[in-house]
């Protein structure tokens, strides 16, 4: 398979530009490694340590994607396809793995419910990883961006009950599929400063709750964690809803497929993912 952006080399680079592109795919695919270990720790009962590797995913896949664009990276080292191994990452970082840590941490109940629930996760959020459309020509996304590597861990951390948990994954599962907009942390212009400011405090407040979680009192939170996540969650939703009512009014343009996979290294070089 290859990706329908890839460009043949325009022109000729030099060993040291190769090998900063190259260094920039390694960069990337240490994202894999890093869900790698949030799974063994998923598997060895210690969410505080998975929720750590599980950020540094969501670092990794934030950070690489203007690098990549200053690099040409996709130019430079035309015979690795970044659009499959960013796609490949993505999946495994954003889905797998969290969803595992849902099941093992009791984000969403431990039955046949649980485990249906998690299936709609999983089927949605494949489905939409393969949308043309996921991108606004304003860097927002077009249905909730499969980001439960974020997900999971907020609602672990605020020790939601199982039902919660089960009815908010169904929910955005059921908006993977939809036009609901939900914003690019990084890059949406509509509010950006304010987003900042949210995502900080979201993000933030899952790294403090792994920070200080105890395995003697695992059901125990301090409260500014839980006000931080609140706060977020409150910031993000209430932002979705205004975009929404702003797009009503406003429709943006269909962005081309150019720009559908989040921080692949074709989008990155063209126009565009906790």
């Amino acid at each position: 398979m290859t990706s329908p952006f890839r460009q043949d080399a325009a022109k000729q680079y030099t060993p040291a530009q190769v090998r900063s592109a190259w260094f920039l795919h390694g960069f990337t695919t240490l994202g894999i490694v890093a869900a790698m270990l949030a799974l063994r720790d998923v598997l060895t009962d210690r969410p505080d340590h998975a929720i750590i590797w599980l950020l540094l995913t969501l670092l990794i896949d934030g950070v690489d994607g203007p690098i990549a664009r200053a690099l040409e990276v996709e130019k430079r080292v035309p015979r690795i396809d970044g659009f499959l191994l960013d796609l490949i990452i993505d999946y495994v970082t954003c889905v797998v793995v969290p969803a595992a840590f849902m099941w093992e941490f009791g984000v969403v109940p431990r039955n046949n419910f649980g485990i249906v629930v998690l299936c709609v996760m999983v089927f949605t959020s494949a489905i939409w990883f393969a949308r043309k459309d996921m991108m606004t020509e304003d860097n927002w996304f077009r249905g909730f961006p499969a980001a439960w590597n974020i997900l999971g861990p907020v609602l672990w951390v605020m020790d939601a009950r199982t039902w919660v948990g089960a009815v908010i994954t169904l929910v955005l599962s059921v908006l993977c599929l939809a036009n609901m907009p939900f914003p690019h942390i990084a890059r949406a212009k509509f509010m950006q400063k304010y987003t900042i400011v949210g995502a900080t405090l979201w993000i933030g407040g899952v790294a403090l709750g792994a920070l200080l979680w105890d395995p003697a009192h695992p059901h125990h939170q301090h409260e500014f964690v839980r006000v931080m996540l609140y706060l977020g969650n409150a910031y993000f939703a209430v932002l979705a809803l205004i975009k929404y009512l702003h797009d009503r009014k406003n429709p943006p343009a269909i962005a081309l497929h150019d720009s559908a996979v989040p921080d692949s290294e074709p989008a990155r070089s063209a126009t565009k993912t906790v």
